[in-house]
């Protein structure tokens, strides 16, 4: 699924084309500017000792000020590699929601599974209360049994009520799969694999580390420092010249009498140089550039400070989810089976009622359901830690597995 989100997600794909786009402007930006060539056709012509000067032809080639091609390229590869950096995060948070939307699928399906079995068992319990009702004499059996027939039949409605829920949140979220698979909506999505529980083991710290290095928005953030310091630089040297350098054909008529040189064409080398004389214009443009790149600076930081706070909050999560799976492992459905293998004996030996059995038998399967959102839960989390550190960290989790 994430191999075909890579490969069909539309913002995917506008992504990469804004980056292939970017990746051509800085040849452009170091390229001379086009020459010049003009063309004259003298109405009245220009009479000249040789001749009349009938029409010129001029060819300039504009020179900017050394530095300034390479400052505008560097800019524009910073630019680029921005670019860059956005398809990745694009990328990375696709892959974050496959995998979140993957997990919540498996827990869904292994809830819809648990209720059905929830239902077959108020199902049975349900029509053997009804079936000792019907046998029972005694006022106080009578009762009991009511009672127990009764539990197991508002259980079924909420059961039915409870399935009914999980298959159209089911629904919603093939739907949203669709959506970053770029597929019609109504497509079916195949049955997940289960979830494992394979811990994370690595702490907060280690986290933060990794997120100052790799995670994408800190990583552009400094790229657009670098793009405005360039800026700068390119603005600082908008105060000094730019140069023309060319050459101008002049084509002469024959004079009227007979002149040394008559006719002859002249030939000329042309140099010119820009003035930059508004002063007010080119301060301005330093000014601006000064102040983007104080504004790149501080979103530097700011990515910093953002992606921290929201790395702990997700790591507080991911703890929380990790306790209760192993509470839930460890202790609450072994508690949970040993009491249910007591109802079922004291059930079998009519110590005990059918409503107790079914009460029993469904903590059971709902300490499972239990089980399983935790442990959707950590799986998720992890993907969110991941959109957050920005790499994959499957190369830090352990192999301990726990069903």
């Amino acid at each position: 699924m994430i191999q075909l989100a890579a490969r069909q997600n539309p913002r995917l794909g506008a992504a990469r084309s804004r980056w292939l786009a970017a990746r051509e402007r800085p040849t452009q930006a170091r390229a001379l500017p086009d020459p010049i060539l003009t063309y004259t056709e003298m109405i009245e012509p220009i009479q000249t000792r040789v001749g009349p000067l009938e029409r010129s032809v001029q060819l300039m080639q504009p020179i900017p000020f050394p530095g300034k091609l390479s400052a505008a390229g560097a800019v524009a590869t910073e630019h680029s590699r921005v670019r860059e950096l956005e398809y990745h995060i694009a990328l990375r948070d696709v892959v974050a929601e496959v995998k979140v939307s993957y997990a919540e699928l498996a827990y869904l399906d292994r809830a819809i599974e648990i209720v059905e079995q929830n239902q077959k068992l108020a199902k049975l319990l349900s029509e053997k209360a009804a079936a000792a009702y019907a046998t029972q004499d005694g006022v106080e059996q009578d009762t009991l049994t009511l009672f127990d027939t009764l539990k197991a039949q508002s259980s079924l409605a909420q059961l039915a009520y409870d399935k009914i829920t999980l298959e159209e949140l089911r629904k919603a979220e093939e739907v949203k799969i669709n959506s970053l698979l770029s597929r019609r909506p109504e497509w079916v999505v195949g049955t997940p694999r289960s979830i494992v529980f394979r811990p994370l083991a690595a702490n907060q710290d280690v986290l933060f580390g990794i997120a100052r290095v790799r995670r994408q928005e800190i990583q552009a953030a400094i790229h657009r420092v670098r793009g405005a310091q360039h800026a700068s630089r390119l603005a600082r040297l908008s105060q000094v010249p730019d140069f023309s350098i060319g050459v101008a054909y002049s084509f002469i008529g024959n004079a009227a009498g007979p002149v040394a040189g008559s006719g002859d064409d002249a030939v000329g080398l042309r140099l010119g140089f820009s003035l930059p004389i508004w002063g007010r214009k080119n301060r301005a443009r330093s000014a601006e550039a000064y102040h983007q790149e104080r504004a790149a600076r501080h979103e530097r930081r700011a990515a910093t400070d953002d992606v921290m706070a929201r790395i702990s909050k997700v790591y507080f999560r991911l703890q929380n989810a990790e306790r209760l799976v192993r509470l839930y492992d460890g202790s609450l459905i072994p508690q949970a089976e040993q009491a249910l293998k007591i109802a079922e004996q004291w059930h079998d030996t009519g110590r005990d009622t059918y409503g107790r059995l079914l009460e029993a038998r469904m903590v059971w399967l709902n300490f499972q359901l239990a089980s399983q959102r935790a442990l959707v839960d950590y799986e998720q989390m992890v993907a969110r830690l991941e959109q957050l550190v920005g790499i994959s960290l499957g190369h830090l989790r352990t192999r301990e597995v726990v069903k």
